[in-house]
């Protein structure tokens, strides 16, 4: 397991090795997915921080309150580092990376607003519990 903002600075330093920038609305999105995706590869929460579901799909606090200075514009490559500290999460992140990276945010927000973990906590105004989506991502699989 990693600290969410190694992952989401993970997320940036991939994203400027790629053609495709990340801003804070996609990174969060991105955070999910992977959380949601490293249960189903290795059976394990990515990182132990949870999101809460906001108008826009998942969201971290955390990850918010840092990046949300950068608003809609790409988080400049200063911010991202090269490694997760942990191989088999940056695996993950790579994986989630290559297979998400080209969508822009609003297909992540979309895609988000199509799973239940997001759309029954923002029903009932909790947060996004990681057993959802834990439960969630393996019943896709």
């Amino acid at each position: 397991m990693i600290r969410i903002m190694d992952a989401a600075r993970y997320l940036i330093y991939l994203s400027y090795h790629d053609s495709d920038r990340i801003t804070p609305l996609k990174l969060q999105k991105l955070l999910y997915l992977s959380q949601g995706w490293s249960y189903v590869w290795d059976d394990v929460p990515l990182f132990a921080d949870q999101f809460e579901a906001w108008q826009y799909g998942p969201v971290n606090m955390d990850v918010y309150q840092f990046f949300k200075k950068y608003g809609r514009q790409p988080i400049p490559a200063h911010e991202g580092i090269c490694t997760a500290g942990d191989g088999e999460a940056e695996g993950t992140l790579e994986a989630v990376w290559n297979y998400y990276g080209s969508c822009s945010s609003f297909d992540l927000v979309e895609l988000t607003h199509n799973q239940s973990p997001w759309r029954e906590a923002y029903k009932t105004g909790r947060p996004i519990r990681n057993e959802e989506i834990r439960q969630y991502f393996r019943s896709i699989y």
